[in-house]
């Protein structure tokens, strides 16, 4: 197995037909005896990513590049002697992380239009790309003056995939009767639920009933008010404050 490229003079245009299948194979379900329960593990932290992708290539006598060969016939020969029916990965814009058009205009059209104006080409230019498999016999359907071709990708792991941290830490709370404010550092990757933190007040861990995020930095926190009077102090992680109960 060695890595490839996508076959020259070939366009990279996925049509919107293209649909995909995320998380197959990820997790298994275990059913507990003599229970309705079901527990569910992960079984694969990085299972391929998987399209059914239908592209379009020319076979006009226009589309032959230097070679003699059209756009069809290059695609078959890069496939069955360079892919080797899907033995090699090869690199391709990533469909899913973004699209792999921009403004009308593919990578090297944009490379192309940049030269043609003078203006500086960089690597920030170039989409991402990820490395893919064709893993399904190839179908072509003729439609006027191209072929459309349908066939399942799937992506290929090439490197060790790291898991970010969550940079979103708490940078201090505001207090009252009834709920508590958490306002955060950075926006979170995932909402906080009234399960997040736990709640102290006065030193007694507290029901939280129900959690409000902004979608931004800030998370209200709801518990069921206090009617004695006095102070009362509440502490979230290591963050703390107070709001006061006065006599009615």
């Amino acid at each position: 197995m060695k890595y490839i490229g996508f076959a020259t003079n070939v366009n990279k245009i996925i049509i919107d037909s293209t649909n995909v299948t995320v998380g197959e194979g990820a997790v298994i379900t275990d059913n507990i005896e003599n229970s309705s329960y079901k527990r569910t593990r992960l079984t694969s932290a990085n299972p391929s990513d998987k399209y059914s992708v239908t592209m379009s290539f020319s076979f006009l006598e226009e589309s032959k590049d230097s070679s003699g060969l059209t756009e069809i016939e290059r695609f078959w020969r890069w496939y069955k002697w360079e892919h080797c029916y899907g033995v090699n990965p090869f690199k391709f814009p990533a469909i899913l992380i973004n699209s792999n058009r921009d403004q009308g205009h593919s990578v090297e059209d944009r490379w192309y239009i940049a030269h043609q104006m003078g203006e500086q080409f960089t690597e920030a230019d170039v989409p991402d790309f990820e490395y893919y498999k064709i893993t399904s016999a190839v179908q072509g359907q003729k439609s006027g003056t191209d072929l459309l071709v349908n066939m399942t990708w799937e992506t290929v792991a090439t490197g060790i995939i790291t898991i970010p941290d969550e940079v979103s830490e708490i940078d201090h709370i505001e207090t009252d009767n009834g709920y508590v404010d958490v306002i955060l550092t950075e926006t979170p990757s995932t909402e906080p639920t009234p399960l997040t933190w736990d709640v102290f007040i006065n030193g007694t861990q507290e029901t939280i009933t129900n959690c409000v995020f902004d979608g931004d930095l800030a998370a209200r926190l709801f518990f069921q008010k206090k009617t004695a009077a006095g102070v009362y102090e509440v502490s979230v992680d290591n963050f703390t404050g107070s709001f006061l109960v006065e006599d009615v």
